[in-house]
C-alpha cells in the first residue's frame, strides 16, 4: 500500500460564461474523432444543450447521443452504455448534467478500458485506501460539463454506482478515472429549479464541511474547503431565490468546484449515514445531508473543536465571548438554520420514516467506507442514537 494523502484534479478546468461554445475545440485538442455524448432526455431537449451539439458540428465531429441516464446510475445501464460506446467506435466521452450523468459517463469510461462489468470494478476502500483499485487503465479522454452546482463529479475521480444484483451503492474510480477537461459554465446551471438548486448546493456545502474536518485532510483541501463554505453560504440563498441571478450562479459553480477539489479527502459520516435515508425512505441526497448534519456535527465536535469554530465563523456566526464548546456548537446551529432557509428538511418524522429501520441503517452505514474518514468513528449504538436524534420529536 502506498502512503500519503492523495490530491488530484482534471488536467484543465475552464471556468466562465459561455465556455461550452468551445467544446468541439477541446475534443479536437484531445485527438477525438467521434464523441460519446452522455446526458439525459430532459437536458438533451434544452437550448443550452444544443450549444454543445453546434460546437461539435462546427468542428466536423461525429457523435453518438446516449440519454439512458438514471437518477441513480446502475450497473446494467453502464454496461449497456459501454457496449454502445465500443460498437460506435467512439474515442472521447463527454458527460453533461448533474452528478448522476457525469458518474455515468466516467463509469462507462472505466469499463471501456478495463475488463468485465462495472461490478468488477468497485473499489473496496475508496477512502481508507484509494490506491487499491481493481481498474488499472485510464479512462478514454473525457470532458465534464456540469449543469448543477453541487456534486463535484466534474473535478473528481470517483463514481457512485448501484449494484442491482446485491442492491447496494458502491464506489468506482480512482486515479485513472479523472476527466481530462472540466468545462465550468455558469450559464449551464440556470435551468435548475429552486429545489434542485438548494439540494445540490447544500451537497456541495457538506462536501466542503466534511473535507475540513476529515481524518485525511491536508493543507490543499483545507484551503478549498473553507473558501467553498464561505462562498456557498453567501450565494446559495440568492441562487435559490432568483435562478437568473448570474453572479450567484457563477459563484455557486465556483464554490461547488472548490468543494469538489476539497473532496479529495473523501466524504465522512454525514454522507454515509445520509445514504441510508435515500435507500430506505426515498429522500433526495441533499435532503438526507440536511437531516443528518445536525446530529453528526455535534457528535464530531469533541474531536475537532477549533475547526468547528472556523466553520461557524465562515457561516457568519458570532462566536465572540463564547466558550470554545459553545462556539463550536454554532457550526451545527448554522448548518441546520441554513438548510431550513433554503427550504430543505432537517428532521425525519415517524409517520413517513419508520424508526424500526434504524438498526439496519446503522449496520449498513458502519460498513460504508465514508464512515472511516470521519474524525470520530461511531459504535453501532452511537450511530443508532444519531438516527434517533434526527427525528422531529427527539428528546434527549
Amino acid at each position: 500500500m502506498l502512503t500519503g494523502n492523495l490530491f488530484m484534479g482534471p488536467e484543465r478546468m475552464v471556468f466562465g460564461r459561455g465556455v461550452v461554445h468551445d467544446t468541439g475545440t477541446y475534443v479536437r485538442q484531445l485527438g477525438g474523432e467521434k464523441v460519446f455524448l452522455v446526458t439525459d432526455k430532459l437536458l438533451a431537449g434544452l437550448d443550452a444543450f444544443k450549444v454543445i451539439i453546434d460546437s461539435l458540428e462546427k468542428e466536423g465531429l461525429k457523435y453518438y447521443l446516449y440519454t439512458d441516464c438514471d437518477v441513480n446510475p446502475t450497473d446494467n445501464q453502464i454496461d449497456n452504455g459501454c457496449r454502445i460506446y465500443k460498437k460506435e467506435g467512439c474515442d472521447v466521452i463527454i458527460g453533461v448534467g448533474g452528478g448522476s450523468n457525469l458518474d455515468t459517463a466516467k463509469s462507462i469510461g472505466i469499463i471501456a478500458t478495463n475488463p468485465g462489468s462495472i461490478r468488477d470494478n468497485f473499489v473496496p476502500n475508496y477512502v481508507t485506501n484509494p490506491y487499491d483499485t481493481p481498474n488499472k487503465n485510464a479512462i478514454p479522454p473525457t470532458i465534464m460539463i456540469p449543469t448543477t452546482a453541487g456534486t463535484g463529479s466534474d473535478v473528481g475521480c470517483w463514481t457512485v454506482v448501484t449494484n442491482t444484483a446485491e442492491n447496494y451503492k458502491g464506489f468506482c474510480g480512482g486515479w485513472m478515472c479523472m476527466p481530462k477537461v472540466a468545462l465550468l459554465d455558469p450559464e449551464m446551471t440556470v435551468s435548475m429549479p429552486p429545489k434542485l438548486t438548494a439540494a445540490t448546493g447544500y451537497d456541495a456545502l457538506i462536501h466542503a464541511f466534511e473535507a475540513y474536518y476529515h481524518r485525511y485532510k491536508m493543507p490543499l483541501t483545507d484551503m478549498y474547503a473553507i473558501s467553498a463554505i464561505r462562498r456557498i453560504f453567501n450565494y446559495l440563498g440568492r441562487a435559490v431565490a432568483n435562478g437568473s441571478d448570474m453572479e450567484a450562479r457563477e459563484q455557486m459553480l465556483l464554490g461547488a468546484t472548490e468543494a469538489g477539489l476539497a473532496m479529495n479527502t473523501g466524504c465522512a459520516l454525514i454522507h454515509s449515514s445520509g445514504l441510508q435515508l435515500t435507500s430506505k425512505f426515498g429522500l433526495s441526497h441533499g435532503e438526507t445531508l440536511a437531516i443528518m448534519a445536525g446530529p453528526v456535527i455535534r457528535f464530531n465536535t469533541m474531536a475537532c473543536v477549533e475547526r468547528m469554530i472556523d466553520v461557524a465563523r465562515a457561516m457568519g456566526e458570532n462566536v465572540e465571548g463564547l466558550g470554545k464548546l459553545e462556539a463550536a456548537d454554532r457550526a451545527a446551529v448554522a448548518m441546520q438554520k441554513f438548510a431550513r432557509s433554503v427550504g430543505l428538511l432537517t428532521t425525519l418524522n415517524k409517520k413517513e420514516h419508520d424508526p424500526a429501520k434504524i438498526k439496519v441503517m446503522a449496520e449498513i452505514a458502519l460498513q460504508n467506507d465514508n464512515t472511516y474518514g470521519n474524525p470520530r468513528i461511531p459504535k453501532a449504538e452511537e450511530l443508532e442514537t444519531l438516527y434517533r436524534q434526527a427525528y422531529d420529536d427527539y428528546q434527549a
